[in-house]
């Protein structure tokens, strides 16, 4: 803390600065000034919170100093000091605002005390400042901390609900030990920009005022909140009637629709623990149900049995073409168990494996490679997560079913290919066909031909040509007396020595002796 001393007179000046016990005062520094102007330059440059100054001093008196020091610096303490005595000049220190009025000749004693009890005030306002900042960030941000507040308690394990009863106190809601809690998981199953927190807020407390039951709504994050309803009295009001109410109320009025999950009835120390539970039940509504459910509500829903589909008929369908009629079912029949009110993660879990069995049974029969389904558009964390809802499920079934129907009549159109490349083999057998002139008949390119061939007979189009020449020669061989040179040309082979030679690898005999052997 620093002072300003301000006078004409050089001897008093030193004066108070030799007289002052200023180390007891705790005083950093303590500057001097002779004159007004100076004393605006030194306020200016440092940071001065007492100022002592002269009332009569020639060019400027102190208390046309102080008007302006009033206005610059609100906070600064001035104690005057003055031989006059007139009433009229203390009067309008005062007026001003000064912090004391010393008559001179006074003590160096007096004036410490002085400049003690304005330190003194200094601290105070300082802390009456805090305070007010404080309220003032308190009631601005009351909704940020109790949201804050509950969230830890929810996310840290090792946080104990003393702590919490503490904390909420402290923002001023009175919940003690014996205070009865049920909580209310509310979820929005179908957004809508008019449905915020304060307007959720204003409909919950509308429908709990009745019941005297206080509540509090935290947003846990953009599409889920945690409602807090308690009282001190036994809890008797009816739950779930009022979020019935407060369903009704959201859709009718702010266009939303809302899924509510209530715990049961319990104290501080079960709250953490129903909380997860709630978790759990939104986790089941993978159909997003607009309803209120409650804990026997879902163990009524994990109660219900799987009715196994017509799986074994999709994979037929899927590889032969008919994709899109096995999505049009499998929407219906999702669709079906969503409205008999049956749809639960376990449910979806049997089914999104059931069906990628199917998948890949087809997927097998189409000749595809599954892994290659998967990438960056639809990746294979999302295949991973389908059964967390019905909506992500049925954008599988959606994505995976285009992938085989385009996929299928891919692999037809390979069948057809090599089909005809087979058939113009075979009409032409007597020819020395090239690859080249059998793509070229068939309207494909010539590479593209022999990676089809290769990957839907196993063997090379040149292997296939030459096998098959190689089986009438065979016939030939053994069922007419035509020499081989005459059956080479027949297969296509006008040298006669180059026919024996692929003959006999891939018969292992010469033709002469491939013809004793079987005649």
């Amino acid at each position: 803390m620093n002072v300003l001393v301000v006078d004409d007179q050089y001897d008093v000046v030193q004066g108070v600065k030799a007289g002052v016990d200023w180390q007891a005062l705790r005083i950093e520094s303590v500057y001097h000034a002779y004159s007004a102007d100076e004393a605006r330059m030194l306020l200016g440059e440092k940071d001065i919170h007492i100022l002592l100054c002269d009332i009569e001093m020639p060019m400027e008196t102190g208390l046309e100093l102080f008007k302006w020091v009033r206005e610059a610096y609100p906070a600064l303490q001035c104690i005057f000091l003055s031989a006059h005595s007139e009433f009229e000049y203390a009067q309008e220190a005062l007026q001003l605002g000064c912090f004391d009025y010393i008559l001179q000749p006074a003590s160096y004693e007096a004036i410490q005390a002085s400049i003690e009890r304005a330190i003194h005030k200094i601290h105070a306002n300082a802390q009456m400042r805090q305070l007010s900042e404080y309220g003032a960030y308190w009631r601005e941000n009351k909704d940020y901390l109790l949201e804050n507040c509950i969230r830890s308690f929810l996310a840290d394990s090792g946080q104990h609900h003393e702590q919490l009863l503490r904390d909420l106190n402290n923002l001023d809601i009175r919940v003690t030990p014996h205070t009865w809690f049920r909580s209310v998981l509310i979820q929005l199953t179908k957004p809508s920009d008019q449905a915020g927190k304060e307007e959720l807020k204003q409909e919950l407390a509308h429908f709990t005022a009745p019941y005297r039951l206080q509540s509090l709504l935290v947003q846990l994050d953009g599409f889920n909140y945690l409602a807090l309803l308690y009282t001190e009295s036994t809890f008797g009001a009816p739950v779930e009637r009022i979020m019935n109410q407060l369903m009704a109320a959201v859709q009718n009025k702010l266009a939303c629709l809302i899924a509510c999950y209530v715990s049961d009835i319990g104290q501080a120390p079960m709250l953490k623990q129903h909380y997860q539970a709630l978790c759990r039940m939104r986790q089941h509504n993978v159909a997003l149900y607009s309803k209120v459910f409650t804990m026997q509500h879902m163990n009524q829903l994990k109660e219900s049995a799987y009715s196994i589909p017509d799986m074994q008929n999709w994979a037929i369908l899927i590889a032969h073409g008919s994709s899109k009629t096995v999505r049009n079912e499998i929407h219906r029949y999702l669709q079906q168990q969503k409205q008999l009110g049956v749809m639960t993660a376990e449910f979806l879990a049997r089914f999104h494996q059931d069906f990628i069995q199917v998948f890949m049974t087809a997927t097998k029969q189409l000749e595809l490679n599954a892994s290659e389904i998967f990438f960056e558009r639809y990746g294979y964390a999302d295949y991973i997560q389908a059964y967390t809802s019905l909506d992500k499920m049925l954008d599988l079934v959606d994505f995976v079913l285009n992938y085989a129907e385009e996929n299928a009549a891919g692999a037809h159109q390979v069948q057809d290919s090599v089909a005809r490349a087979i058939a113009y083999i075979n009409q032409n057998i007597e020819k020395n066909c090239s690859r080249a002139e059998i793509a070229e008949a068939i309207y494909i390119n010539p590479e593209y031909l022999s990676r089809l061939f290769k990957k839907v007979k196993g063997v090379s189009l040149n292997d296939y040509i030459a096998m098959q020449k190689m089986e009438i020669a065979k016939s030939l061989l053994t069922n007419t007396s035509i020499p081989v040179h005459l059956i080479a040309s027949k297969v296509g082979y006008s040298n006669f020595s180059y026919f024996s030679q692929v003959f006999k690898k891939y018969c292992g005999l010469a033709p002469l002796e491939y013809r004793q052997q079987k005649g």
